[in-house]
């Protein structure tokens, strides 16, 4: 009996099923290559996500930052990235990708981010409205729908939870373990920005806490001029920010509005709170105060990003025409910055009482500027002040609180100032030319 059509049947199975482990191996192997690829795609993405988040110290900035790649990485619908206030127990956000509703704070314990910020897990909900630790109030608030979420913990070097990521909505199915190790790893580089920029924060709240108690000093010798410094920053930056300024031109003019008066610091009190006219002699010896600012400010060691701020503090009585002191600047060798400031300074020293005048109106403060332009204030910053009429006049009610009031010291009442006329430490500075 032959036995050639049992070889041949078994030698085609054997051929299949070598065939078919061929196959298995090759879809292995092109499984192992996909997810070999897909790994290093995720790490050069991670890199890529590690390298944006070092330069940037902004922390809202650098939240918005994190918030995009938390959604980019785990293909999430939207994200949060919650700040942990262990000071005040409580996590908070400003910022929310998709329908987001602005600042959030909590206590630590409370709601799904609380938790994590509290204990430091990791909470996965595959279905948001069947788990019972799921609050649908802000779904109710903002309209948005929440599906699943994935929430874990951000620590800080010493090992403290200092925020919480918490993605929601996976575009494709639930959140995977996968997504968990790779939002891991995006927290490990986002705990490292987040404590630079808080200890960023931390040295500028420093900094401009310092360079405030610097302008209260020389405002407390003076009670006509009380409140002063604080009004000319406020107004500055309403004017520097209708001039397109950015961030940091903005943080360097109002550093140097506050500080241009400093000099002052080195004025005797009986001509500083000399009521009415100075004489020649006198106003000379005033006038040494804009020089006096720029030699003590030369003292502090200004932040790279902050060395114009005694130039610009020194300049604010310089004119476009070149009248001005303490240099004789003219036009644009004046820094904008102090134009700002010669402006702001102006529109204070008409708005608000002195002992020789009573507050103006806008419709009188604004005629008294614009027969100051082209000499003396500089035409681009007034058009800004006109406008910015709306914020500038909302910014006097908010600051008349901090208005010298008639029986402060060195305030006497309009009759008796009458006699003296108008004082020449705001003449000019106050009136055309």
């Amino acid at each position: 009996m032959s036995r050639l059509p049992f070889d041949r049947r078994t030698a085609e199975r054997r051929a299949k099923e070598e065939k078919a482990q061929r196959d298995k191996v090759a879809r292995e192997r092109r499984e192992s290559e996909r997810r070999k690829g897909a790994g290093r795609r995720d790490l050069d993405t991670l890199l890529d996500i590690t390298r944006r988040l070092m330069t940037v110290t902004d922390l809202d900035a650098l939240l918005r930052l994190i918030a995009e790649a938390t959604v980019t990485m785990v293909g999430a619908e939207r994200a949060t990235i919650y700040i942990v206030d262990q000071e005040k127990q409580e996590y908070w956000s400003r910022v929310a990708i998709g329908q987001g509703v602005g600042e959030i704070r909590f206590p630590l314990g409370v709601g799904i981010a609380g938790t994590v910020a509290k204990t430091g897990e990791t909470i996965s909900i595959p279905d948001a409205y069947a788990d019972p630790r799921f609050s649908p109030e802000n779904d109710r608030r903002t309209g948005f729908r929440t599906r699943n979420l994935l929430t874990l913990a951000m620590t800080g070097h010493d090992g403290a939870v200092i925020g919480v990521f918490q993605a929601i909505n996976k575009a494709a199915g639930e959140f995977t373990i996968e997504d968990e190790v790779t939002l891991g790893s995006l927290a490990s580089s986002a705990a490292v920005a987040v404590e630079n920029a808080q200890l960023v924060n931390a040295q500028k709240r420093l900094w401009l806490s310092l360079i405030e108690t610097l302008a209260t000093t020389v405002d407390a010798r003076d009670q006509q001029t009380a409140g002063h410094s604080k009004r000319v920053t406020r107004y500055a930056a309403v004017i520097g920010a209708e001039m397109g300024l950015g961030p940091a031109d903005l943080d360097r003019l109002q550093a140097a509005a506050l500080l241009h008066d400093y000099g002052k610091i080195a004025v005797r009190d009986r001509f500083l709170q000399k009521p009415g006219k100075l004489d020649d002699a006198e106003f000379a010896y005033m006038k040494a105060h804009a020089e006096k600012t720029a030699e003590f400010l030369s003292y502090l060691d200004f932040p790279p990003d902050m060395r114009d701020v005694p130039v610009i503090a020194a300049q604010h009585h310089e004119r476009m025409d070149g009248k001005g002191y303490p240099k004789g600047l003219s036009g644009d060798a004046i820094l904008m910055g102090a134009r700002i400031v010669a402006a702001a300074d102006v529109f204070d020293a008409l708005t608000a009482p002195r002992y020789y005048k009573p507050a103006y109106a806008l419709d009188k403060t604004l005629e008294i500027m614009d027969g100051m332009t082209g000499a003396h204030l500089d035409p681009a910053v007034m058009a800004a002040v006109h406008r910015a009429l709306p914020t500038l006049e909302r910014t006097i009610d908010e600051l008349r609180s901090t208005w010298p009031k008639a029986g402060d010291e060195g305030m006497g009442s309009i009759a008796e100032a009458a006699s003296g006329g108008l004082s020449e430490r705001d003449r000019p500075a106050a009136t055309p030319a």
